[in-house]
């Protein structure tokens, strides 16, 4: 029914330090790290961007979930990028 429409989910990561989650982010080579009201560019949201890196817990999930916007790009395209950086981290 609906072309040319994006999406929004969240993930958690397996990590035990918060350097992991900003490496995750900072791999990404097409999805930037940003927020916006909208757009057709792909935008991810680490968690623990609001905490204060002495204050990062691994056991509270929030810190380790990241929201992640789906764009218009091509799927494979997004995948791809998604794989790498999961690949270096």
């Amino acid at each position: 029914q609906m072309k040319g429409a994006g999406g929004l989910l969240s993930f958690y990561l397996k990590v035990k330090k918060v350097e992991e989650v900003v490496t995750f982010c900072e791999n990404l080579k097409h999805i930037l790290m940003a927020i916006s009201w909208g757009g057709h560019e792909s935008l991810i949201v680490p968690g623990c961007a609001s905490v204060p890196p002495e204050a990062y817990d691994v056991n509270i999930k929030s810190h380790r979930m990241l929201r992640l916007y789906i764009g218009q790009e091509d799927p494979e395209y997004i995948i791809r990028d998604l794989e790498q950086s999961l690949n270096i981290t």
